[in-house]
């Protein structure tokens, strides 16, 4: 895929792709080779986890570290919605925001993970 269209794939995923970019010092290979990186992290699966098993507190761990990631490559919806999980469970919201936000930071998850696939071929 043509770099426009790897940009561009990831942008519509909420990606700020000449951020993470700039993050990497402009170089291409590397950021991209983090990205893909990112689809074996296991923070959001220890999430979900987490969360299933009623353990707030290490869900909240797990969450905040796929919060510091996502941004750390900006994939900023992915962060944003990840942030809103983190605030909810820090501030002791209900159970049912905290599931909505958790299926949230799911959809934007999923989404994220599918642009990388689509757009980045090792």
């Amino acid at each position: 895929m043509e770099q426009m269209q790897i940009k561009a794939t990831l942008e519509q995923a909420g990606v700020d792709y000449d951020k993470g970019l700039e993050r990497f010092m402009g170089n291409v290979a590397l950021y991209h080779k983090f990205l893909l990186k990112f689809l074996v992290d296991g923070s959001y699966a220890d999430f979900v986890q987490k969360l299933a098993a009623g353990d707030l507190a290490l869900a909240e761990r797990s969450v905040h570290t796929l919060k510091g990631t996502s941004g750390n490559l900006s994939l900023m919806r992915l962060f944003e919605a990840a942030d809103a999980a983190v605030q909810a469970i820090r501030t002791g919201q209900s159970s049912e925001e905290i599931g909505r936000l958790a299926k949230e930071v799911g959809m934007c998850y999923e989404e994220t993970c599918q642009a990388i696939r689509q757009s980045i071929n090792e």
